[in-house]
């Protein structure tokens, strides 16, 4: 048992899912700065809605780069350079470096206005931290150079380390919704079987994409209601059978989809798909793109051989 195990950790695990992470939250990120660009004096500078130093008097323990220096300059220098940063991030250029650099910097500009601060926002910042210790660019990522001896060396620490990094978003994910679950389950409206529909009617958090017969069919609303607290109370204990795996990350995609097109939580929603989808290993990934592939190579010949028999038949 315990040499399966050591043979488990020794080997880097869900490399394709950290990969996908990586990419997943630097858009998101990326997303932010860009989103926010026409206001960034106004959200984040010392001209704006906290000054350096009511954010300094603030913040005693927590850090930021956009404190440390007044000015409307350094603070365009600072903002421009960490666009730079997670944009690099994002490629999977510059390794280890830049991915401390970018926490650094997302950190310090979620730090630096928590009014405008979200779940979304507290949870990247976290993920961002375990990702640290993770390969999360092993795939679809930019390289110049080969590793060096001494990544060889020590390949196998680093890959005990980025295991106990995926071990530890794992274990978020379902402290998280294990969490959720449980207080819902004590809530009378989601133990009535209506709580979704009274989300549904909070204007603040409600964009309307989802079609009307569905938010008006009391069938779906208690469904969906009792399905969100089942699935995550289940979570922490289903993701470890390979069958209802696939069942309960279903359903919690599902359920993050219904947040981002009927309340428009898209950050919020999105990492915690992207956190969800580091569960599927390098093989299940694998497996679903020969089957995609598969699927697209006779969908090839189905139309080039319907092709032939239309100039066959003119």
């Amino acid at each position: 048992m315990l040499t399966k195990l050591y043979g488990w950790f020794k080997s880097p695990q869900h490399l394709i899912g950290a990969s996908i992470l990586r990419i997943t939250l630097g858009i998101l990120i990326l997303y932010s700065y860009v989103a926010n660009y026409s206001l960034r004096q106004y959200f984040w500078g010392d001209s704006g809605i906290i000054d350096n130093a009511s954010y300094t008097e603030m913040n005693r323990v927590f850090f930021s780069v956009y404190g440390l220096w007044d000015g409307a300059v350094m603070f365009e220098i600072i903002y421009h350079l960490g666009m730079l940063i997670t944009f690099l991030f994002t490629l999977g250029f510059g390794g280890k470096i830049v991915q401390i650099l970018n926490y650094i910097f997302t950190f310090s500009l979620i730090n630096r206005n928590g009014l405008i601060s979200d779940g979304g926002d507290n949870l990247l910042y976290v993920c961002l931290f375990y990702m640290l210790f993770m390969n999360v660019t092993a795939y679809f990522s930019f390289k110049l150079k080969n590793k060096s001896k001494l990544s060889y060396k020590f390949q196998e620490q680093r890959a005990i380390l980025h295991n106990f990094g995926v071990i530890f978003v794992i274990a978020q994910l379902s402290l998280m919704y294990f969490m959720s679950g449980f207080y819902q389950a004590m809530g009378e409206r989601w133990s009535s079987g209506t709580a979704v529909y009274y989300i549904m009617q909070v204007e603040q958090y409600s964009i309307g994409l989802l079609p009307d017969f569905l938010i008006t069919n009391p069938e779906f609303i208690v469904i969906a209601t009792y399905a969100s607290v089942l699935i995550k109370l289940a979570f922490p204990f289903a993701i470890f059978n390979r069958y209802t795996k696939y069942i309960v990350l279903t359903g919690i995609v599902l359920f993050h989809l219904g947040i981002l097109f009927q309340m428009g939580l898209v950050t919020f929603s999105l990492i915690m798909i992207a956190m969800d989808l580091l569960l599927i290993t390098n093989k299940e990934y694998r497996a679903c793109h020969n089957m995609l592939q598969n699927g697209i190579e006779k969908i090839r010949k189905r139309w080039r051989t319907g092709r032939k028999e239309e100039r066959t038949s003119a």
